[in-house]
């Protein structure tokens, strides 16, 4: 991780840390990195273990500077996909590890590739995981809706577990936004991640700056199925 983290910091000085995007992006790498030795120690992973899942944290997001600099957004619909991208730049840093690869590759995947073999999908899962915690954790939306949206197909999604497709939501509506982050717990991998999640009440509080505003009760009822899902996957 040493050797790692002063590659990464030599690219990192590249870019220019006032800007938000860039120091936000360095910020949020390393509360990856916390997460996914969280999820790592959580499972008993042997020490070398433990290093190769921060390895793959602190690596997941390389291409984010790049992305920020040449575009002004993290939204890769606007520029290019960053997880495919980082793959390219390890290659460029001298990162030869097949697994990081892959973690980086499909960290921001609807779904990892059923073909890769357990142990690299071991390691996609843990920085999948520890993505979207910190994710789920920094985003501080208030939906400014004027009016609730809630399509049949958002709807299903949340009773069927699954996470939000890009067509069910309306790209400028803060409660789209909301719910497909809160949708990202029906991707989580192991019980640490649902114990953080449920420790920290996050989803409850997402959910309330949506009902503070629009008192519905299909919104209520998304609500219980996912505290019913975190419930289920804390045992």
């Amino acid at each position: 991780m040493k050797e790692d983290l002063k590659i990464f910091n030599e690219y990192y000085e590249k870019y220019n840390n006032s800007e938000y995007g860039t120091y936000m992006k360095y910020d949020h790498t390393f509360k990856v990195i916390d997460y996914a030795k969280e999820i790592a120690k959580s499972l008993n992973l042997s020490e070398e273990d433990i290093d190769l899942a921060s390895r793959c944290a602190l690596w997941h997001d390389i291409a984010r500077f790049n992305q920020w600099k040449e575009y002004k957004t993290f939204n890769d619909y606007h520029s290019f996909d960053h997880g495919k991208e980082g793959t390219i730049l390890l290659n460029e840093l001298g990162i030869k590890n097949d697994i990081i690869e892959k973690s980086t590759y499909y960290h921001n995947k609807y779904k990892i590739n059923d073909s890769l073999d357990d142990r690299t999908k071991l390691f996609c899962n843990i920085t999948r995981d520890a993505d979207k915690i910190a994710i789920i954790v920094d985003h501080k939306i208030e939906c400014s809706d004027k009016e609730l949206i809630l399509t049949d197909d958002i709807i299903n999604c949340f009773k069927e577990h699954k996470q939000l497709k890009n067509e069910y939501v309306i790209e400028n509506s803060t409660f789209h936004c909301l719910l497909r982050l809160i949708a990202f717990i029906f991707d989580l991998n192991f019980q640490k991640s649902f114990k953080i999640i449920k420790e920290q009440d996050l989803i409850n509080k997402k959910f309330d700056l949506v009902l503070n505003k629009f008192d519905d009760e299909r919104v209520k009822e998304l609500r219980e199925i996912c505290n019913e899902y975190i419930n289920e996957g804390c045992i």
